[in-house]
């Protein structure tokens, strides 16, 4: 397999014409951000830099857009500060980055849904989907990967599709391994981080990701054999021992070669994608997945009836500098000029290490509350 550690600056296939489409099917927005870095992202899809549960990618393909992807209720949509982010939680997605009530981005995703509903619908080529487990246990999301694959061949049965299907964080030492296929055309890898909490999510999993594209681009490595587990490659002696036939695994037991399969896999949970600082990821679900069974605005999981609301955002209560003044001043001057408000306040807020709330306000008091960024709880907390 391949080794990206210096491929990412290396390689990219921007400008080839490609044999396939690669598509991020979501869970969050690490697959859209390697196909970008690797130049394979030539079109935005509705998944790209969102986050959805798989359930609400089988009912989106089963019953189109039409319900469940954006906030319940008519627009203006009333976002939540959570941490640095701004969220926008509907029942099966959250979307950061965005202002959903600005027209020009609700166009956007009315661009994106045609352009995923003709990927499926009247595919110009096949098409290679990245899929990261947003569940909290991994086997959760695995189960329902038959039926995303069994809804795909039903809307179209000449549909030439893979799915790669990634789980974050199950303790290897190794940074990406391929556990036995789902499927003939249905992957499934573990990815490791590489680097330690301080730095984002997709900075500590962006070399893993890459070594899983560049090993899906290899027309020779399809179609997959489920019969067959495969033997990992080329891994170092500090992440397997090929003699004992067991990869290592930081703070646990070693894993057998002979565990590689979804059923036999030590599957460790956590909530590194089904939460966002510690606030369920989406409004249906409090676990990562589950989300088509909420009902009424119930958590099938928790009980919650108020689609996980955040409560009291984060704020730092520090003082705020002249020259963290001047930073915003600067963005200020990027909002006033129709650069998107969210995109603004969550880059400011990941520069100052500093609560999306808490900037926004200030944005507000160095204004004179002339500029207002949007509509959100906790409004009368004051500057």
């Amino acid at each position: 397999m391949l080794r990206s550690s210096s491929l990412l600056r290396d390689v990219s296939f921007a400008g080839m014409q490609m044999p396939r489409k690669y598509v991020s099917m979501g869970g969050w927005c690490g697959p859209a951000l390697i196909l970008g870095k690797l130049g394979l992202r030539t079109e935005a899809y509705p998944f790209d830099f969102s986050r959805c549960t798989l359930d609400g990618i089988l009912h989106f393909i089963r019953e189109g857009f039409a319900h469940g992807f954006y906030p319940p209720g008519l627009p203006p949509y009333r976002p939540e500060c959570v941490g640095i982010w701004v969220l926008y939680r509907g029942q099966h997605t959250a979307f950061a980055h965005f202002d959903l009530n600005d027209p020009k981005i609700q166009a956007q995703f009315t661009r994106k849904m045609k352009r995923w509903d003709k990927l499926i619908d009247a595919p110009e080529m096949p098409v290679t989907f990245f899929r990261t487990i947003s569940a909290r246990d991994p086997m959760e999301e695995i189960r329902l990967i038959p039926e995303v694959e069994a809804a795909l061949v039903a809307r179209n049965p000449t549909l030439d599709f893979r799915i790669v299907v990634v789980a974050h964080d199950q303790g290897l030492v190794a940074r990406s391994v391929e556990l036995t296929p789902l499927s003939p055309r249905v992957s499934l890898w573990s990815l490791a981080y590489t680097r330690d909490a301080s730095f984002t999510l997709f900075d500590r999993s962006q070399q893993a990701y890459a070594d899983i594209v560049l090993h899906s681009l290899e027309e020779e490595n399809w179609p997959l054999d489920p019969a067959r587990m495969p033997t990992p490659v080329g891994l170092r002696d500090t992440e397997a021992d090929y003699e004992r036939r067991v990869l290592y695994r930081a703070g646990g037991a070693d894993v057998s070669f002979d565990s590689l399969r979804a059923d036999a896999f030590p599957w460790r949970s956590h909530d590194n994608i089904a939460l966002i600082d510690g606030v369920a990821s989406v409004g249906g679900t409090c676990v990562g997945v589950g989300s088509t069974r909420c009902t009424d605005g119930r958590c099938a999981f928790c009980g919650s009836t108020d689609y996980h609301k955040a409560g009291r955002p984060f704020r730092t209560d520090r003082p705020f500098t002249a020259e963290e003044d001047q930073l915003i001043l600067v963005h200020l001057y990027r909002i006033l000029t129709g650069g998107d408000k969210i995109e603004a306040v969550e880059e400011l807020s990941h520069k100052m290490n500093r609560g999306a709330f808490e900037v926004i306000c200030r944005i507000q008091f160095l204004t004179n509350s002339i500029v207002k960024i949007m509509d959100y709880a906790w409004e009368h907390e004051g500057e």
